[in-house]
């Protein structure tokens, strides 16, 4: 059962968050809602993050996220099964959803 509630775009974008860290990943999926983010770096759900998402032609967006679910891959699957973080956007600028929705309507 779909629990979505925005259809989602398969995009490879460069993304950096701030844990102990400054992590840099790549995205899995976007909507206006909700980000997919690979990444082996486990982060428990509940946790607020700071994202900066780099696009194209050197444009970027701040975004905010809660974690939503931390998966990690068995260590035989890797390859076979997703690492990553999926998170939910909390208030993403309507430049950023104007950008997504774009996406979407380009499929």
């Amino acid at each position: 059962m779909e629990k979505r509630k925005s259809p989602r775009v398969i995009k490879r974008l460069e993304v950096a968050f701030h844990t102990a860290v400054e992590n840099t990943a790549i995205t899995s999926d976007l909507s206006e809602s909700g980000i997919f983010i690979r990444t082996n770096r486990g982060v428990m759900p509940g946790n607020i993050l700071n994202i900066k998402l780099i696009l194209p032609k050197l444009r970027e967006f701040f975004l905010t996220g809660k974690v939503i679910r931390s998966l990690k891959s068995a260590l035989g699957l890797v390859g076979h099964s997703k690492s990553g973080l999926g998170m939910q956007l909390l208030s993403p600028s309507n430049d950023c959803k104007d950008y997504i929705r774009i996406l979407l309507t380009s499929l």
